[in-house]
């Protein structure tokens, strides 16, 4: 298969690939789904690419947006491909915060979202959370222009069956999940800074040890 490299970042290559050649390992949320269209419809580019198991192309992030170019009728997508089985430092959690908790009643195999892509046995939607050793934010701005087009395609069997009043419970967890990691880290920056005071203070009242200053 040839790829088209698009752009490289940080090491890694983001390449252009079918959309075809790719598998969801979840469902996903219409409601969402329908706000990702309206701002890429809006805006005319992809502002990320998604990331995929290069041997299964199964996506382990960026899941509506591979949706909503499929559902819009693009062809192509700009992808981030990794080897997900070699690649020890990817961890999957149910929740943001588990990126920075090692609990491991709450993480996830990876050989179960691979598993779940190729059987076509989706989990529900937002039910993992892939945490790489680099930014997922990899913003390229892809143009809409440089996808190459078809008709609008049914993605009826990707999506959730949810009701609306369902849909907006699910957007409300998720701004919940959010609130809930910029706590977590604004705790963490408080014990730090915290801690850094301390240590200021400590250095401070050896001001008057010039023996010991002259050490350091």
């Amino acid at each position: 298969m040839t790829l088209t490299v698009l752009a490289e970042k940080s090491d890694l290559k983001i390449v252009l690939m079918s959309i075809d050649d790719l598998r969801p390992h979840e469902k996903g949320s219409p409601l969402y789904l329908e706000l990702l269209k309206h701002e890429i419809l809006r805006d005319g580019i992809l502002k990320y690419p998604i990331i995929a198991d290069e041997k299964t192309g199964v996506i382990l992030d960026g899941m509506h947006r591979w949706l909503a170019l499929k559902n819009l009728g693009y062809t192509q997508m700009p992808v981030i491909l990794i080897d997900a089985l070699k690649n020890t430092k990817i961890r999957v959690g149910r929740r943001r915060i588990h990126r920075y908790l090692n609990d491991s009643e709450e993480e996830i195999s990876i050989n179960n979202v691979i598993s779940a892509g190729l059987s076509g046995n989706l989990m529900k939607p937002r039910s993992t959370r892939h945490f790489f050793p680099f930014s997922n934010f990899q913003q390229i701005n892809c143009s809409l222009s440089l996808l190459k087009k078809r008709k609008p395609q049914d993605i009826s069997k990707y999506l959730a069956t949810m009701t609306k009043n369902e849909c907006k419970s699910a957007i409300k967890e998720w701004l919940e999940e959010i609130s809930e990691e910029l706590e977590f880290l604004n705790q963490r920056v408080a014990e730090v800074e915290k801690e850094k005071a301390e240590l200021l203070n400590r250095i401070k009242n050896l001001e008057n040890n010039s023996s010991i200053l002259k050490e350091l």
